[in-house]
């Protein structure tokens, strides 16, 4: 080691300093530098000079520095008026997007909250799609706008369209008007059908030769005939299924009447059927072989009671007499209103005469089905057809809804008040299509919820549907959450709160 000698500055004597020897590392990194070939370099300048040029690339600013004494005085706080911006833009605010709705057949309905597409519920344009069976369910509680749904959706706008035709079994009064559908009636100049107890009231007849009794058809559509809707009105009053013995007296004495009429060129009526049971013609019971002649005279007693007693009690004025030529003048018309708000909820008669005019337009239909007619019937108070051998008489007939073209709307309010074996329930559940409105009570959401079998979460969202929104159902599908769309007319024609308002009539 060599030692050097270094002048102190202060003029002492030099110290001696020492200089360590550097030592090479043992490894070194090396580090190659490519240069860039001039050619490319100029190629991308100019590839990315056009493009920004172009609009394609937008230049990254530095967000401003935020200075203190601006966040004093609330610069920075957030604006209450929003910022206009694109549609495209706004994609990236909903990352859940669906796919929007291609279809564009049939009539629009409402509007999806989730898509913002329109809603298309046409039972006829969703056959064979989206649905097998056009029938049509509205479920909610009171006040939540099923009525203006189905008078808009499923009345005003089918009526829009050819070949098509509505008809309703109107049950909800309307302060001095009859019915809540009476003003769709004179919109649409269609006169209505109302049916009262008396004598001054119209008349369907329950005999009537339209309801004809064993129809043939090449399709297989046959609707229920008078022996099975009078023998449904006879178990309603008596209370009880008829026996085989009953049964048999109701026949024949159908048979007796039937042919009678005809040979004097008239309708049979329903009093003429009850005095043929009471008192039977002579031979009548031949038919029965000579041991059961004299017996089987008293077989139709209890019947002939129970058809006498409706003639002049419930019934009265209603179906034991020839229909009436408004009726039947009625289903020539595109709209078809038969108001029953006049009789009583208590009692046979409005079950019986909505059951009666179902049962009739079914036949009507299958006699004219070479026509092709597409027809809706609507029935708001659908718990009134649901109970009863009436009742199933009623069902029965929906399911030949495809051969027949009748697409039956029904509307119900609380499913939790029904019991589990309820033919109210059976309606339901048979629906293709289902709208379920809003419920106030906890166990009507969480009964629709467990009915329908809607996803985990939907008892909150039906009982917190606002006025004019819904779950619409097709089949097995999952729900869509629509709000129902009107027009000005068709609110002004829907309007039923002009009495409870105080509104002059």
């Amino acid at each position: 080691m060599t030692t050097h000698h270094k002048d102190d500055h202060r003029g002492g004597t030099a110290r001696p300093t020492r200089r360590r020897e550097r030592r090479s590392p043992k490894w070194r990194l090396r580090i190659r530098r490519t240069v860039p070939d001039p050619q490319e370099s100029a190629d991308a300048a100019t590839t990315l000079a056009a493009a920004k040029s172009a609009g394609l690339i937008a230049t990254r600013r530095h967000p401003p520095t935020r200075k203190k004494w601006l966040d004093r005085w609330g610069w920075y706080e957030i604006r209450v008026e929003g910022a206009w911006t694109t549609t495209r833009q706004g994609e990236a605010l909903n990352l859940a997007t669906m796919r929007r709705s291609v279809r564009h057949e049939g009539l629009l309905t409402g509007l999806n909250k989730i898509s913002q597409s329109g809603v298309i519920t046409d039972p006829y344009a969703l056959y064979g799609s989206e649905i097998e069976n056009i029938n049509i369910a509205v479920i909610g509680d009171i006040g939540k706008a099923k009525s203006s749904l189905i008078k808009t959706a499923m009345c005003l706008r089918q009526l829009a369209l050819p070949n098509r035709q509505v008809v309703v079994i109107d049950k909800k009064r309307q302060g001095n008007k009859g019915g809540e559908y009476s003003g769709i009636a004179d919109a649409v100049g269609a006169g209505s059908i109302r049916f009262r107890t008396g004598t001054t009231g119209m008349r369907i007849n329950l005999l009537d030769p339209a309801i004809a009794t064993g129809v043939e058809r090449t399709d297989g559509v046959a609707p229920a005939g008078q022996e099975a809707l009078v023998g449904a009105v006879i178990e309603d009053t008596m209370g009880r299924p008829l026996v085989e013995t009953e049964k048999a007296a109701l026949g024949l004495a159908l048979q007796v009447v039937n042919d009678r009429a005809a040979r004097e060129n008239r309708e049979p009526i329903l009093m003429e059927l009850a005095d043929e049971l009471l008192g039977p013609s002579e031979d009548s019971g031949a038919a029965f072989g000579e041991q059961w002649a004299q017996e089987s005279r008293r077989w139709g007693l209890n019947p002939g009671l129970a058809l006498r007693e409706l003639c002049l009690g419930d019934l009265k004025g209603l179906v034991d007499g020839a229909t009436s030529p408004e009726v039947r003048a009625a289903l020539d018309h595109p709209f078809v209103h038969f108001d029953v708000s006049a009789l009583p909820n208590k009692g046979p008669a409005l079950r019986v005469i909505m059951t009666v005019i179902n049962t009739w337009l079914a036949n009507v239909l299958a006699s004219r089905s070479a026509r092709h007619m597409q027809t809706l019937l609507l029935v708001e108070e659908g718990w009134h057809v649901a109970d009863g051998s009436t009742g199933k008489v009623f069902r029965e007939n929906m399911k030949l809804s495809r051969g027949l073209g009748l697409s039956t709307v029904s509307a119900f309010h609380h499913i939790s008040d029904l019991p589990v074996d309820s033919p109210a329930r059976a309606l339901m559940k048979e629906a293709g299509i289902v709208f379920l409105y809003g419920q106030d009570r906890v166990e009507d959401a969480e009964e629709t919820a467990r009915m329908y079998h809607l996803p985990p979460g939907s008892t909150e969202i039906i009982m917190s549907l606002a006025k004019g929104h819904c779950l619409v159902k097709y089949s097995n599908a999952d729900p869509i959450l629509m709000e129902h769309v009107r027009s000005d007319l068709e609110i002004a024609l829907t309007d039923t709160d002009e009495v409870i308002k105080g509104a002059a009539a």
